[in-house]
C-alpha cells in the first residue's frame, strides 16, 4: 500500500512538467472566455443581463452550443466564430499533451525518477546493477529499504529485477550534472558505489558528501591501498576493496573444508565453520554456553531431524548427530575440532 501511494504522489510530480507548460494555454483561454462574457454582457444587453450569464454564454460557445441568435455586432460574432474550434483545439491539446506524457512514461528517465525519488526519505542511493550491485539490491529488497538505483547501461538485464520490485532505476554514468539532485540525495541515508571504475565511485562519493556531509557512504574499490586511503583521508564510513575481502575466505577456505565464510572484525580475524557432531568426542553433551565458555565460540545454528534452532538458548545440550555452525577465531576453531574429535584429514 505504500509503495502504491508513493506511485500516487510520483506521477503528481511526473506531471507537474506538463501542467507547467499548459497552464500558459491555459491562462489565455480562460482570459478569452472572461473577455468574451464582459462583451456579451455589454453588447447582447437584450438577452444577457449579467456578466455571469455573458461567461456561461462564452463557455458553451468553446463546446459549439450556442445559447442566443446570430449576433449584430461585429466582435460577439468573431466570438461566435473563433471561439469554438479554438476550445477544440485547447481541449485536445490538453488531452494530448497529458496522455502521451502517461502513456509513453519512461521509468528510466530522469523526470520519472526524479518524481519517485523525492516521494522517498532515509532511502538508500545504489551506482551499479553489474553482479555486486544486484546482489546488494536483492539484500536491500530483503530488508525493505527504499532504493534507487543508477545504472550506465540500458540493456542491462538486471534492471528487471529493480522494476519487478518497484525500485527506479536512472539510466546514466553518474557524471552528469544535477544527477544527485534528482536522486533526492539531500534525503537519503546513505549512498553505495558498486561500480567498476574507481575513479567514478571516488568522484561520486566526495560529490555527494559535498551535498550532505553526514551521508553514509559504502564505496567498492579494487585497489586495496587505495581504499584504505580513501577511508583515512575523505572520512568515508566503509571503503572496501573486494580483493581485500575475498582474500581471508578464499585462504581459510582452502586449508580448512568446513569453513562456510570469514572475515575481519578490526584486526581479528573471524570464521564460520559448519561441523557434524561426532559421537566420540567432547562436544556432545556439552551446552551452548559451555561452548562459549570453554572455546570462546558462539553457536549461530544448530541443524537436527526435528529441524532447526537458530540462536539457540544458552542451555540448549549439544547431541551426537547435530550439524553446528559457529563462529569464532581461527584458533579456536582448531581447537572446537579436536574437541569434536577430527583429524587433521578430516578439516
Amino acid at each position: 500500500m505504500r509503495s502504491r501511494w508513493r506511485r500516487i504522489r510520483a506521477n503528481f510530480r511526473f506531471l507537474r512538467k506538463p501542467t507547467l507548460e499548459f497552464l500558459p494555454i491555459l491562462a489565455g483561454m480562460t482570459a478569452l472566455v472572461i473577455w468574451g462574457g464582459y462583451a456579451f454582457w455589454r453588447l447582447y444587453p437584450e438577452e444577457v443581463h449579467s456578466f455571469a450569464e455573458g461567461l456561461y454564454l462564452t463557455y458553451c460557445l468553446i463546446f459549439m452550443e450556442h445559447l442566443v441568435d446570430f449576433p449584430d455586432h461585429w466582435l460577439l460574432r468573431v466570438f461566435f466564430v473563433v471561439l469554438p474550434p479554438l476550445g477544440l483545439a485547447v481541449i485536445l491539446d490538453g488531452i494530448v499533451r497529458f496522455s502521451y506524457h502517461i502513456l509513453r512514461r519512461d521509468e528510466t528517465s530522469a523526470e520519472w525518477v526524479h518524481a519517485m525519488s523525492h516521494t522517498m526519505k532515509n532511502h538508500v542511493v545504489l551506482f551499479g546493477l553489474g553482479k555486486l550491485g544486484l546482489r546488494v539490491l536483492q539484500e536491500l529488497v530483503k530488508l525493505k529499504e527504499l532504493v534507487v538505483v543508477v545504472e550506465r547501461d540500458d540493456h542491462s538485464p538486471n534492471i528487471a529485477y529493480a522494476r519487478q520490485h518497484g525500485v527506479p532505476v536512472r539510466i546514466a554514468t553518474g557524471r552528469e550534472a544535477g544527477l544527485l539532485d534528482e536522486l533526492n540525495v539531500q534525503k537519503a541515508k546513505s549512498l553505495i558505489m558498486a561500480t567498476d571504475d574507481d575513479l567514478i565511485n571516488l568522484e561520486v562519493a566526495i560529490d555527494a558528501r559535498k551535498l550532505k556531509p553526514e551521508l553514509r557512504v559504502v564505496m567498492r574499490m579494487f585497489d586495496q591501498e587505495l581504499a584504505a586511503k580513501v577511508k583515512e583521508s575523505f572520512g568515508l564510513h566503509l571503503a572496501f576493496s573486494t580483493s581485500e575481502l575475498a582474500a581471508p575466505l578464499f585462504a581459510s577456505a582452502s586449508s580448512d573444508a568446513t569453513i562456510l565464510n570469514s572475515f575481519y572484525v578490526g584486526e581479528q580475524l573471524m570464521i564460520v565453520s559448519r561441523l557434524n557432531v561426532s559421537a566420540d568426542g567432547d562436544l556432545a553433551g556439552r551446552s551452548v554456553a559451555d561452548l562459549r565458555r570453554e572455546y570462546q565460540t558462539v553457536v549461530l545454528d544448530i541443524k537436527r531431524e526435528e529441524g532447526s534452532r537458530f540462536f539457540p538458548e544458552v542451555d540448549e545440550v549439544v547431541r551426537a548427530g547435530d550439524r553446528l555452525t559457529v563462529q569464532c577465531g581461527p584458533e579456536r576453531l582448531r581447537r572446537v575440532q579436536e574437541a569434536n574429535g577430527m583429524s587433521p584429514d578430516e578439516r
